[in-house]
């Protein structure tokens, strides 16, 4: 796993010099020392000495700062598949990249980085991050040094910092439950994707954000020919991935047989490498669907290594979650058991440095979306034929009207989407707050991402389109002393989120196929069978015997903790939902085990468990 610990400081400063080494040397006389990439007098990175994968430190000539992470060329010809080289900035671009303050990149690079810049003629020095990679960029101070990292265990590792719970986040993640624009911990703020910060000792730092993804849904971008996105849309995705893959020896990927992770399995078998690739599959064997015979399909069909490896609530250590390393904020702790126990087993088994996944294929190919076809044609065309036949389309899909689709399409198109929708969803899935909890919905204000804020009303289509790009990458999201593999989701590359974001919804929807472009676009590189499959195996009550399976686990955590302390989860209402007798609670057991994660996560910052933490680390 790549980790990277980044400092700026004034070297003018003796003050700040000697915090610098001090931490520095806290760093190197870990067990597990890390390296050290040191720049001109101020500015230092420091890598551990794991196994990187892509991922690297790049240091810009003459003194100008680093990139940290992976960065390709942008490919001129949206129909060109080949795979992008590495990119390796010569001197002119160094000078371009700083005296844009890392602007250039943005437009002509794309990959997973952070760039950490320095114009040595007036000593500024900036951090940036790029618009869609899953490497985080957090940053806090130590003595006056600007300390820039990807893993907040790695800091509380030296013993030289305390970090606290800001309680109006605690609070505002228990009702919205998802992206907030809130730093989670006090002291700790997040680089957004596509964000650039002037690093500085006054109080107002200069921000601003060089990617918007606004800007590529406007009707002066979107691609409304069907033929040419669709070309497009292939021949970007299979250059991603290309360029990719090319820089592991072994690689797994999660096949699910579902449309997206499909997709991605037929670009990765079609991709020049001689990498090793394992497909893998996980089943439930008591559940009453199974998703290993589509995968079989996909894996046949291309003549893939194929392994299928069973899963299940029985299968599920929910105590393991205690182990947990701490986070910078509440992380989903099923999908860290999942890539903590089987994957991490099998990427040791097959020395795999990368795990290739689907994930954003929902969102960016307007599976979440479809029922937007009808406004988002109306904004750029007005009330035609056309606007008729797709909200027929989307009728017959969600089992309305074709007339109260209209009505609904109309008003957004002339009053924008409502909250009142958001409203309902987050209070119906949010029974287990205290009432007065639940009564502060309005007060707290959560926007989906600083990319979105002060726009109203809130573009909730573009909001589904963009997936998990919303939220705080979880790239460190294993056990603190594992070699884990990079999770790569090709979908989410920032060419491809680019073209994706220029195609509307309507066009998305071809022919009122969910998905319907991307089926076309794909048709020729998967079986029929899979390209024509529009619905997904379900495994009806996982969550609920998960759930029965851990109750007494969850009573403990749960019921005298820290949010029932805070009187923020109500203490009655989760013992009712976790009572062994039949409950009348509507809760879902999706809510406990979500309030479980921000358990957790809250625990690890009490201010005497940090300290105690602190002080057996040092």
């Amino acid at each position: 796993m790549f980790r990277y610990i980044a400092l700026a400081w004034r070297a003018d400063d003796a003050a700040q010099s000697a915090a610098a080494r001090v931490l520095m040397e806290r760093l190197q006389s870990r067990e597990k020392s890390w390296g050290r990439v040191e720049q001109s007098n101020g500015l230092s990175v420091l890598a551990p000495t794991f196994r990187h994968g892509s991922l690297e430190v790049h240091r810009l000539p003459d003194g100008q700062g680093m990139l940290i992470g992976a960065l390709y060329p942008r490919l001129d010809d949206a129909t060109d598949e080949s795979a992008a080289p590495r990119f390796i900035p010569d001197a002119r671009q160094s000078k371009q990249i700083v005296l844009s303050r890392g602007r250039w990149l943005i437009e002509h690079t794309w990959g997973n980085y952070v760039a950490l810049l320095r114009d040595p003629a007036d000593r500024r020095t900036w951090i940036l991050k790029d618009p869609t990679g899953n490497l985080p960029c957090l940053r806090t101070s130590f003595r006056g040094v600007h300390v820039m990292f990807g893993d907040v265990a790695d800091l509380v590792a030296t013993g030289l910092f305390r970090f606290n719970i800001s309680q109006r986040y605690l609070q505002a993640r228990l009702i919205h439950g998802g992206v907030l624009d809130q730093s989670p911990l006090n002291e700790v703020d997040t680089v957004s994707r596509g964000e650039c910060i002037e690093l500085s000792d006054r109080p107002n730092e200069s921000r601003d954000f060089y990617w918007r993804p606004l800007t590529f849904v406007e009707p002066s971008s979107t691609i409304e020919d069907a033929d040419v996105a669709a070309r497009a849309m292939r021949a970007t995705l299979r250059s991603c991935t290309r360029t990719l893959r090319k820089d592991h020896e072994s690689i797994l990927h999660r096949l699910s047989g579902g449309l997206d992770s499909s997709i991605v399995a037929a670009c990765l078998a079609n991709a020049p490498s001689r990498a090793q690739l394992t497909c893998y599959t996980y089943y439930i064997p008591s559940g009453r669907s199974d998703e290993r015979p589509w995968a079989r399909l996909v894996a046949s069909h291309h003549g893939l290594s194929h392994e299928e490896h069973a899963s299940g609530p029985d299968l599920i250590p929910l105590p393991a979650l205690l182990d947990m390393p701490p986070t910078s904020e509440p992380t989903a702790g099923l999908g860290y058991l999942l890539r903590s126990t089987l994957e991490q087993r099998l990427a040791e088994n097959h020395r795999a440095t990368a795990v290739f996944c689907g994930d954003g294929g929902d969102s960016g190919f307007c599976g979440d979306t479809f029922a937007y076809a009808v406004s988002e044609y109306l904004k750029r065309h007005g009330l035609r034929s056309h606007a008729w036949r797709l909200a027929s389309w989307v009728a017959a899909l969600t089992e309305e009207s074709s007339w109260s689709v209209m009505m609904k399409s109309l008003r957004r198109w002339r009053r924008g989407p409502g909250m009142e929708h958001q409203r309902k969803l987050v209070l119906a899935t949010s029974r287990l707050l205290e009432p007065d909890v639940r009564a502060s919905y309005s007060e707290i204000v959560a926007f989906p991402h600083p990319w979105l804020k002060d726009l109203q009303p809130i573009p909730w289509s573009l909001v589904r389109r963009l997936g998990t790009l919303l939220a705080t990458p979880e790239f460190y999201n294993v056990a603190a002393d594992v070699d884990a593999p990079e999770i790569i989701a090709p979908l989410y590359c920032q060419p491809m989120m680019e073209l994706l974001l220029r195609i509307p919804v309507d066009v998305h929807f071809e022919n009122g196929r969910e998905r319907g472009l991307a089926r076309r676009a794909f048709a020729s590189d998967l079986p029929a069978e899979v390209v024509r499959r529009t619905w997904k195996d379900r495994v009806p009550g996982f969550m609920d015997q998960l759930v029965a399976r851990h109750r007494s686990f969850l009573r403990e955590q749960l019921l005298d903790g820290v949010l029932v302390q805070a009187h923020l989860l109500n203490r009655k209402a989760v013992e009712e939902a976790l009572s062994d007798r039949v409950s009348s609670s509507a809760s879902h057991p999706g809510e406990l085990l979500r309030h479980l994660d921000v358990e957790l996560w809250a625990r690890h910052w009490q201010p005497a468990a940090a300290h105690a933490r602190a002080v057996g680390s040092t």
